[in-house]
């Protein structure tokens, strides 16, 4: 059955007088949200109010304090996004429960529109933007009559869980409008504000982070800050573009929108892979031999170190002829390729280039890898001698 032929309206009203659920009428997704709610006693004409106390309230919010406070730049892109439309941008705990809202007055200061402390579960609020996306652990869209209450018929509602670094869902972002249109408006901005906010995490733990290099290993840590700070400076960056999308989306330039919203998405992308680079260089945990891509880690580092090289005017050149994979153990390999990579920016000094090979040995099972660094004039009283260690690589 195409998505022409569901009729969300007809299966309510099929429902409310059969008690039958309609499959063949709903969105898969939106028939198992359905179903749920059927199962754990949702009322379909009306949301079983169920709200914590406001001393609970303040309680949850300040357990959650850090997770607000990594949504609340994106609670104002998003609504900068929906524009002059009547919406709400809320933000819910791991069990539905909400902790902040914001919209234009009108929507959210309704009587009957949940506020921060109300559970939005399946099991009361039946099929919404908050409760699905944690029941089927994925972005939802709920448009109009495809809500399973009634009272939320004239909302469109997306939501999106929002992961931690151990991919443990923490929240919900959530976005309603009054407009059926809105979904295809506001779902990619939804969707790469939910990445920045999980980005936004990682910040934070990068800045508890570098406290503990500073005690632990101290004659790391100017190098250590240093790279951190380029690391946010970028996903920075990438929040400016989100803000400046959201006020071309209100303004239906959507095109323009999509371009920078892609931009945004992929220096997340990359700030979410370099900040687990950084975090490897700075813990002093050892993990076990594993079998890793060499290539791609030497050329994750030539990024994460491109502001460092550029400062110091140096060009960094690399030289393999195809993936290699190798068996090491992958923060101690980080580690002792980032000292390479600084002792060689010192060698090679301003203007110098950075040249790095790996190629397999002779009659052996295993890399070469060499750095070697090249000042712009040979004035050295002694040429320099590369750095070169090798790796068993992964035999295919």
């Amino acid at each position: 059955m195409s998505t022409l032929d569901h009729d969300p309206l007809e299966a309510g009203r099929v429902y409310k007088s059969t008690g039958a659920l309609p499959q063949k009428m709903l969105r898969s997704t939106v028939y198992r949200a359905w179903e749920r709610s059927h199962l754990q006693g949702a009322n379909p004409h009306a949301l079983q109010a169920e709200k914590l106390s406001i001393l609970e309230t303040e309680r949850l919010v300040e357990q959650h304090g850090y997770l607000l406070n990594a949504v609340q730049p994106y609670f104002h892109i998003l609504s900068q996004a929906a524009g002059k439309e009547p919406h709400a941008v809320m933000l819910s705990d791991r069990h539905a429960v909400l902790l902040g809202l914001t919209g234009d007055k009108q929507t959210i200061n309704t009587e009957s529109f949940p506020q921060a402390g109300s559970l939005l579960s399946e099991s009361v609020a039946g099929a919404n933007g908050i409760g699905t996306p944690l029941a089927e652990e994925n972005y939802v869209e709920i448009v109009t009559n495809e809500h399973f209450i009634d009272g939320f018929h004239p909302f469109t509602c997306q939501g999106i869980p929002i992961r931690n670094e151990k991919q443990e869902i923490v929240g919900v972002l959530s976005i309603s409008s009054q407009r059926q249109d809105a979904g295809k408006r506001l779902k990619e901005i939804l969707l790469c504000a939910s990445h920045a906010v999980e980005a936004e995490l990682l910040v934070a733990n990068l800045e508890k982070d570098i406290h503990h290099v500073l005690v632990s290993h101290p004659d790391d840590y100017q190098p250590l800050e240093k790279l951190r700070q380029d690391i946010i400076q970028a996903h920075h960056a990438a929040r400016l573009k989100l803000e400046v999308s959201s006020r071309l989306v209100a303004g239906n330039r959507l095109d323009y929108a999509k371009q920078l919203l892609q931009q945004a998405e992929q220096s997340i992308r990359t700030f979410e892979r370099q900040g687990e680079i950084w975090r490897n260089l700075a813990s002093n945990h050892i993990g076990s031999v594993e079998t890793i891509s060499l290539t791609d880690t030497i050329q994750d580092l030539v990024e994460l170190l491109s502001t460092e090289a550029a400062i110091r005017k140096v060009e960094v050149v690399t030289n393999w002829q195809e993936e290699i994979t190798v068996i090491t153990e992958t923060a101690s390999l980080l580690r002792r390729l980032l000292r390479y990579f600084l002792e060689c920016f010192e060698i090679a000094g301003k203007g110098g280039t950075l040249e790095i090979t790996v190629h397999r040995m002779l009659n052996s099972e295993n890399i070469l890898i060499r750095f070697m660094p090249v000042a712009v004039l040979n004035t050295y009283s002694v040429e320099p001698t590369p750095f070169t260690f090798s790796l068993p690589i992964t035999i295919k």
